[in-house]
């Protein structure tokens, strides 16, 4: 064989095997990739007539107030809390949409959303009891005029 056809093969050779591997990626990512969907947390199915618990606003808007709301243990494992309570605070002035925020003991923010009902409406928030930590936690919400007014409640 001649030095050009020598080259000519090996060339040749060279791009069977990058084809080759070429054609493995897809199928070395549809083995990689996650074949499961992720798993989707269960929905909570509470008693109708349970109890639903009626959060106080704090005074001045501030993290806690005097009497924060006692929460009781939850009966069964797995159970959850029922609050109810006015993001608005029933002010004329405060204006929807309203940013709400759960922060848990020290201030760490456990969850947050938006709400865009109406000043007289009551929201109910259903709390996983198993997610609390034990101490004090305040739900926090901020009208679209800035003011801001929590919800102290203390988890046993």
């Amino acid at each position: 064989m001649t030095e050009e056809e020598t080259a000519r093969a090996g060339g040749l050779g060279l791009q069977v095997v990058v084809l080759i591997l070429a054609a493995l990626v897809p199928v070395a990512w549809l083995i990689g990739r996650r074949t499961l969907p992720p798993p989707r947390p269960a929905p909570l199915i509470l008693n109708p007539a349970g109890p639903i618990v009626a959060l106080g606003q704090s005074a001045e808007g501030l993290m806690a107030g005097p009497t924060p709301t006692h929460l009781t243990a939850p009966l069964e494992t797995g159970g959850a809390y029922r609050l109810e309570f006015s993001p608005g605070g029933g002010d004329q002035v405060a204006r929807p949409p309203y940013r709400l925020k759960l922060l848990g003991p020290g201030g760490n923010e456990l969850w947050q959303g938006s709400w865009a009902g109406t000043t007289e409406q009551k929201l109910q928030v259903v709390l996983p009891a198993d997610g609390l930590q034990s101490g004090p936690h305040t739900i926090v919400s901020v009208d679209t005029t800035g003011r801001l007014r929590s919800f102290p409640f203390l988890v046993p």
